[in-house]
Parts: structure tokens; sequence; C-alpha cells
């Protein structure tokens, strides 16, 4: 079985298992363990990637490079794993 993490690109989900292990442990366990995530699992993905990616602004509201990382890390999950995609 490929879980949701599992179907993620290498590039990606590194920061997405290292953010999501640090604010949401539970969601990342249950992302390991399903091969599709819920809106509400994506809502919360899509929180705590956002919040991790305000953290990482540079001068004038750049992204800095780890900025920039987990704006691309959450458009491929986005990408992966669209609204009209998932079940409830």
């Amino acid at each position: 079985m490929n879980t949701v993490i599992d179907t993620l690109p290498d590039e990606f989900r590194t920061v997405i298992t290292s953010l999501l292990g640090e604010q949401n442990p539970d969601l990342l366990h249950a992302l390991q363990t399903r091969e599709k995530p819920t809106v509400d699992q994506q809502e919360l993905v899509i929180e705590v990637l956002s919040d991790a990616f305000t953290e990482h602004l540079g001068p004038g509201q750049e992204p800095t490079a780890r900025g920039a990382l987990i704006d691309n890390a959450l458009g491929a999950f986005l990408t992966k794993w669209p609204t009209e995609d998932l079940a409830e």
C-alpha cells in the first residue's frame, strides 16, 4: 500500500514529515497509514505548512530558501491531493 506520505515527491517528503512531526504528530501518523487524506486532514496540512511558510519570510516579505521549499511542498501536496478528489 502506498500511503499519502509515500506518494509525495522525494524532494518534499522530508520537509513535510519534519513539519508535521513537530506540529501535529498525530496527523503525520495518520498520513503514514492512509492511502488518501480526508478533507479535514488536507486542511490541517495546509495550516501547518502555511504557518511554517510565514515563519520563513525574509526582507521585503520574500520567502527564504526554506520558505520557498515549504511553499513548493504545499503546492506538490495540493497537486497530488486536490480537494475535489478527497472523500469526507
